[in-house]
Parts: C-alpha cells; sequence; structure tokens
C-alpha cells in the first residue's frame, strides 16, 4: 500500500522527491512499531488508540514536532489515498491534533558573503550558484531546467515548481551569457544541470563553506536570502510567495517577519552579485 501511495504523490500530486522521501520513511517506522507492537497488525485495523501510543513512542524518542506533525501528515495522507479508492477504513489521525511547534526564523547568509562565494567559483557551479542567487528557486528546480525554459533574451527562466506549478522568474544576463556559453551544443530536450539533488548540494555546499558557519551552510538557505532580500526591498507577500512559487502565502510571511529585525549589515542586493 505504501508504494501505491508513493506513486500517486509522485506521479498524481506532483510532490517533491524529498517530500516523498520523508512520508516514505514514516510510513515504514509506524509499520515497523506496529508490527513489534501489535499483534496481527493492518492498516486496515489501525485505530485511534495506537495512533495515541505511537504518538507516545515518538515522544520518548525526543522526536521534534515537526517531525511528528509530518509523520501524522503521512498517515493521514495514506488513509485518504486509501478511501479515495474505494477502501471501508477509517482514518484514524482524522482528529488528532498536531503538536505546537516552535516557529523558528529560516537562516539565511550574509550578501556579502555570498558574493564573495560567487565570484571565487567557477565553471558549472558558478552558473549554479549564480542563478539560485539571483532567483530564489530551489535546487530540485534548478536541476529540473531544459534549455528550452530558458529565454536568453529577456533574460528570464521558466520554473515548474511542487504540485507542477508552472512560474516565470527573472534573472541577471550576465549568468545567462556564462549559461549559454556552457551549453551551447546542448539539445533542447535534455536538461543542463545532469546530476543528482545530493551531488548539487553538495558542490554548493562546498562553495559556501569558506564564507558561512552553521545554518548558513546549508544550500537552501540561498533560498532564505533571497526572499529576505524581497521583503527588505519592500516588495509584498504575495509578490514573494508568487517569486518564489508558494502554495500558501503563510509560507512567505516569515520573510517579512524577517526584514523587521535589525542586521548587523546594512546588505547588498542579490541583483548585483552577477554583475560584480
Amino acid at each position: 500500500m505504501i508504494n501505491e501511495f508513493v506513486i500517486y504523490l509522485r506521479c498524481v500530486r506532483g510532490y517533491s522527491e524529498n517530500t516523498i522521501r520523508a512520508y516514505s520513511a514514516d510510513l515504514q517506522s509506524y509499520a515497523r512499531w506496529a508490527r513489534e507492537n501489535k499483534e496481527g497488525a493492518r492498516w486496515s485495523t489501525t485505530t485511534r488508540e495506537d495512533i495515541d501510543k505511537y504518538l507516545e513512542h515518538c515522544k520518548q524518542l525526543r522526536l521534534s514536532a515537526s517531525t511528528t506533525n509530518r509523520q501524522l501528515a503521512a498517515i493521514s495522507g495514506l488513509y485518504r489515498f486509501m478511501q479515495r479508492n474505494g477502501l471501508d477504513v477509517d482514518n484514524p489521525c482524522k482528529y488528532e491534533s498536531r503538536k505546537k511547534q516552535v516557529q523558528s526564523l529560516p537562516a539565511t547568509i550574509n550578501p556579502k558573503q555570498l558574493c564573495k562565494a560567487y565570484e571565487r567559483a567557477h565553471g558549472i557551479g558558478k552558473v549554479m550558484l549564480g542563478l539560485l542567487i539571483t532567483t530564489g528557486i530551489r535546487i530540485q528546480e534548478l536541476l529540473d531546467l531544459t534549455y528550452e525554459d530558458i529565454d536568453f533574451e529577456n533574460a528570464t527562466l521558466r520554473i515548474m515548481g511542487k504540485g507542477s506549478k508552472e512560474r516565470i522568474v527573472s534573472t541577471e544576463p550576465e549568468a545567462l551569457k556564462t549559461l549559454h556559453g556552457l551549453v551551447i551544443d546542448l539539445k533542447a530536450s535534455g536538461r543542463i544541470f545532469y546530476m543528482s539533488q545530493r551531488k548539487a548540494r553538495s558542490m554548493i555546499y562546498d562553495m559556501l563553506q569558506p564564507y558561512c558557519k552553521g545554518a548558513a551552510l546549508n544550500p537552501h538557505a540561498i533560498r532564505h536570502t533571497f526572499a529576505t532580500e524581497l521583503a527588505k526591498a519592500g516588495e509584498s507577500t504575495t509578490t514573494i510567495a508568487k517569486m518564489l512559487g508558494h502554495s500558501h502565502i503563510e509560507t512567505s510571511q516569515k520573510y517579512i517577519n524577517m526584514a523587521e529585525i535589525p542586521t548587523t549589515h546594512k546588505g547588498i542586493s542579490l541583483t548585483q552579485i552577477t554583475t560584480t
């Protein structure tokens, strides 16, 4: 049943591979616990009491509230999937309350440090870093780019985001100039950056490592930085949500909140980085 649900998430719902892997691992984790703690455990016989006991197990493992909530979402999603497919099952998570989470602000990178990282980068890595900095796109969205997705004349990219939602984002002509030189002979149907997300993240991590510390070393912090700089420039929550491809405007509001927090540096416009 888990495999069928995974196929549904990937092919119908268009979930990201990261989310799919997390949901699959969560469901496998619950299934193992159920087999060890309930005789004749089956998805069709799971009760609200079973879920409560599993949550207590998660508490003993000191799992974070966000991880526990994701596990509840995965289990509940599986039951909704089974119901849509005509199976006569009750959703044991239907009335289960989500755990309160401590709202933490996303990590960002000092734009001057990003500038240094970009200036020292070279080759395909520099192209990737430049596009991430100037567009705020997700790493997987970057890796999915094809030659046909790029409008060199208008310096824009066509991005297919989560849930197969398409959007157009602007970048710097200088970044595309370098890119054009690297992919001039690429067939129109091919992906430009032919590598796994793990390899791409590792490459970006290595470029950031000399200039960043702690949470800012996460390559996804580039996206957070881009969004925060938009907020500092006065862009609305709606505009930020549209540019980043957020499904829920609440996701974008945190950047507005961050923009109101005093910083120890004046910052620079991200759009200046690739033209330095």
